[in-house]
């Protein structure tokens, strides 16, 4: 659907109407939750619980129809669907059922969705929220199921990252604790507010619903005194402004670098005709602007939690640490020597949902690298048909199991030569900075390209480089004998 102030925008610009809004609307947040900072967020009476509540429902139900239209009726249908669902297995005294009724139903709608709108490029549509709530309202549903035991028993939760081990644990996000169960299903009105969270349900980051009621009571901030909590507000603004610094610079590299190297460059002839080493430099480059997108808009999407108070974390070395819903760490995913590193640093809610919520759940299997699979397999399928997806994570999979081969045969026989020599030691991690980025922006160009055919055009063009690498490594790891077994060896001699 066209929007007027978009559209001029888009033309004016030469960037994508829907990249447009979803810009926009991301700007549009910011007045809303300075708002909601400069009004509400401070203690008040009982009746604050609602009126709060009311105020995140409203502007959220906003920006989702500027955004999506009348397609908004898809998020509408699997909320009422969901909490429908939830209800009833309550009801029926069945919690499990409903729970896998709502992870059925939603999973299902959003790959009917995919199906719908299938193309040979990725575009922003009302199934980019879609895939936010789809997550979302799953979680919503396992959570009610675990919050069966409630008051009988102790809670049987996969253990997450508390609020204290995340304080301490740094980088470690706060969207899902060790209290996510619910006792009740919560109220309709609650459950859409928590949906359409304005900072978080167009690209996320993904946080549970037990986090949002603790931030609408006002019990994330128990240990804030009035006075401490006015104090606090220097340290929120200054995080604020540089999750804003940070998501502009990125989106400003994007425009100016990335949209002279799309991942559709690699598949003309110009890029062809060029020698090997160039192609593989402008094949590192595509790769490294695919992750700029994503790293701009959720560092602006953090901007905004953090403005509204939500990712509010404790304090900090006497400082209040609003980092708890960082989606990515901008500067160990720059700087990581390896793809574990990557990771851990890239999507940090995503992962921590699906390790909560998919990979402890699948425990009983009693083999932590089917379970892996398994997760990874469900990514793949969440983002949609495509083959490309799975290949893309089966290749992440593969990455950090050459890795561990790597890290077992090379390591201690590195650390010999750099532990006492730091001009080895800094060209050492060079070389691991320089594979690591290389490994992980030869991966991302298969997922940004989306067709099989597409991809095989640009891999053929770098002769499957790293392909071949990961394969020779893996194959090689099973043969070679680890420098420890040699080392005995030599001792028994």
């Amino acid at each position: 659907m066209l929007n007027p102030v978009t559209s001029a925008i888009a033309y004016g610009s030469g960037i994508p109407e829907s990249t447009v809004k979803l810009l926009v609307t991301l700007g549009l947040t910011y007045p809303i939750a300075a708002y909601y900072q400069r009004n509400l967020l401070k203690p008040l009476s009982a009746t604050g619980v609602d009126e709060r509540n009311s105020y995140i429902l409203t502007a959220g139900l906003g920006l989702a129809i500027f955004f999506s239209g009348f397609r908004i009726i898809h998020s509408l249908i699997t909320i009422y669907a969901s909490y429908a669902l939830m209800w009833f297995g309550d009801q029926m005294h069945n919690r499990k059922a409903g729970a896998i009724a709502v992870f059925a139903f939603n999973l299902l709608y959003l790959l009917a969705g995919y199906w719908a709108k299938s193309s040979e490029i990725y575009e922003i549509s009302w199934t980019t929220p879609q895939c936010v709530l789809c997550l979302r309202l799953m979680g919503l549903g396992i959570d009610v199921y675990d919050g069966k035991s409630i008051g009988a028993e102790p809670t049987k939760v996969p253990r997450a990252h508390s609020v204290d081990d995340d304080v301490k644990i740094k980088r470690a996000p706060l969207s899902f604790g060790s209290d996510t169960a619910l006792a009740n299903v919560p109220e309709l009105r609650y459950i859409l507010a928590y949906c359409f969270f304005p900072s978080s349900f167009l690209v996320g980051p993904q946080f549970s619903f037990s986090l949002y009621r603790k931030f609408i009571t006002f019990e994330k901030y128990a240990d804030l005194s009035p006075n401490d909590l006015q104090n606090s507000k220097k340290a929120q603004m200054d995080y604020m402004y540089r999750c804003v610094a940070t998501g502009l610079t990125y989106l400003l590299v994007q425009q100016l670098i990335g949209s002279q190297y799309p991942t559709s460059y690699l598949l003309t002839p110009e890029f062809a005709s060029l020698n090997i080493f160039k192609r593989l430099v402008t094949f590192w480059i595509c790769g490294k602007m695919v992750y700029n997108k994503y790293l701009g808009v959720w560092n602006l999407t953090e901007g905004a939690c953090t403005l509204f108070g939500i990712s509010y974390a404790g304090p900090n070395n006497g400082q209040a640490d609003f980092s708890g819903l960082a989606n990515v760490s901008p500067r160990v995913f720059e700087f990581a020597t390896s793809t574990e590193q990557v990771i851990a640093s890239f999507n940090m809610n995503t992962n921590l949902w699906v390790k909560v919520y998919i990979f402890k759940r699948l425990k009983f299997l009693n083999n932590k690298s089917l379970s892996q699979a398994a997760s990874l397999a469900f990514l793949a399928i969440w983002h949609g048909f495509h083959l490309n997806y799975f290949l893309t994570f089966i290749m992440e999979f593969l990455d950090v199991e050459a890795e561990e081969v790597l890290r077992k045969h090379f390591r201690p026989i590195v650390m010999r030569h750099t532990q006492n020599n730091p001009i080895l030691d800094k060209a050492w991690k060079v070389l691991a900075w320089i594979t690591c980025t290389s490994t992980v922006n030869y991966a991302v160009v298969g997922f940004d390209l989306l067709l099989f055919r597409k991809a095989w055009v640009a891999y053929k063009a770098v002769w499957f480089i790293g392909h071949i690498a990961i394969a020779s490594i893996l194959f090689g790891g099973k043969f070679a004998k680890s420098p420890q077994i040699i080392q005995s060896a030599k001792k028994q001699e």
